[in-house]
């Protein structure tokens, strides 16, 4: 295993056409990774800390790329209102399946909507927001894609970006290879997860994509369990 190079083959999860019982299986696999690995809780505090700074009392409008099964926006939603900051989130996704599953479980009102769009599509286009989230997704662009993802975004006119995602390396590969023979997890979430570390960036990697980006404020962070989150003000 060469973990200085990434890994750019797909996970199966990738497959935009997946469905059924798997499918369902693997987005509650992943929803108890990120509560126990830490996700939820660094990206709701990570997006909890912006709005905060820029609240003004109107609704902020927040946009989750690769939404999965939606319980990431369920989770940084809950956390505004209980902060009394008025939001909306929109989960974005490529696989209608996922989007279904998503609105089934979480779009209980119109603060939290659910949509189906290819994000990796040069069509795409990001929807106006002051924030942009994501989770486990910008490994998924090449590093080029992913500089030009994010002069895009800039160009829009929106503020804020945040990534959480895992950081690559040999140990994390292991320790998550090991804990996946006891933790209740789907056999496609196993086989991807130990894929999606291996495609994951590297915190110097991350640092030349944004300095390539002309991005002039970011950090960062390393996190516990091998993750990294990535704050970055376009404005």
């Amino acid at each position: 295993m060469n973990f200085q190079v990434r890994l750019h083959t797909s996970e199966q999860l990738d497959n935009l056409s997946l469905s059924g019982t798997i499918l369902h299986n693997t987005l509650s696999s992943l929803e108890l990774v990120n509560s126990l690995f830490g996700n939820h809780r660094q990206l709701s505090k990570a997006t909890l800390d912006y709005c905060s700074k820029i609240y003004d009392g109107k609704i902020l409008k927040i946009v989750d790329l690769g939404c999965g099964g939606g319980d990431t926006v369920h989770k940084i939603y809950n956390r505004l209102i209980k902060a009394g900051i008025k939001a909306s989130v929109l989960g974005i996704d490529g696989n209608p399946q996922s989007i279904a599953f998503a609105n089934s479980k979480y779009a209980h009102n119109d603060a939290i909507t659910f949509e189906t769009a290819n994000i990796l599509d040069d069509s795409f286009t990001i929807p106006k927001c002051d924030i942009i989230i994501s989770s486990h997704f910008i490994y998924h662009f090449q590093d080029m894609e992913l500089i030009d993802f994010i002069k895009k975004t800039k160009q829009q006119g929106i503020k804020h970006l945040i990534f959480s995602e895992l950081k690559r390396s040999k140990v994390a590969y292991i320790l998550f290879k090991l804990s996946s023979f006891v933790l209740p997890l789907s056999s496609m979430a196993k086989t991807d997860g130990l894929t999606a570390i291996k495609r994951a960036f590297t915190v110097a990697e991350l640092q030349s994509i944004l300095k390539k980006s002309e991005v002039k404020k970011y950090h960062v962070d390393k996190k516990f369990w091998f993750r990294t989150l990535t704050k970055i003000d376009l404005l």
